[in-house]
């Protein structure tokens, strides 16, 4: 029975460290980034994979920090960091494909994205996604889905969304 005990106190350990928030590895790579010491962080980031460390890798390649600059290494690192649902990544892939910036210029690709970071209340996201949908770029053309993600942003502060909804006739 006592070795049952510590097995379920063990799961529970690792349970809780595997979910918890960035582990001091992460720290010590962000301490390192700040400083400008990229080698470092560079391997400390590589070794740690968590979605900060892969949204910073990606930041490392697309503005050449410690290493030349690559946007095609850059965006496989932003997807991945994307891919366990950072937010920042998300928007900034949105912003990548919504401007063809490393790949082509690709809107739905931009809308999946800004869409993913909307979801999760990304206020820029929420607007270049409402914006989408009041041009028809990337998504239909749609009215209410545009008047949605405006509001949403507009509510939370974003001056181009309130006046955009302003334009439109629209009350946010």
């Amino acid at each position: 029975m006592l070795c049952n005990g510590w097995l379920a106190i063990l799961m529970l350990a690792w349970a809780a460290t595997s979910w918890a928030a960035p582990q001091p590895g992460f720290s010590v790579a962000f301490r390192a980034y700040q400083q400008h010491d990229y080698p470092t962080a560079l391997r400390l980031f590589k070794a740690d994979h968590g979605g900060d460390s892969c949204y910073l890798l990606g930041i490392m390649y697309f503005r050449g920090e410690g290493v030349p600059a690559d946007k095609k290494e850059a965006i496989r690192w932003l997807t991945e960091a994307a891919e366990k649902n950072h937010l920042r990544a998300q928007y900034n892939l949105g912003m990548i494909y919504d401007k063809g910036d490393g790949v082509p210029q690709d809107l739905k690709e931009a809308a999946k994205w800004y869409r993913m970071g909307a979801e999760k209340g990304h206020v820029q996201s929420q607007f270049n996604l409402g914006l989408m949908y009041t041009n028809g770029e990337g998504v239909p053309k749609d009215h209410g889905e545009a008047v949605k993600w405006l509001r949403l942003a507009a509510r939370k502060g974003h001056v181009n969304a309130r006046k955009l909804l302003n334009v439109m006739g629209e009350k946010y």
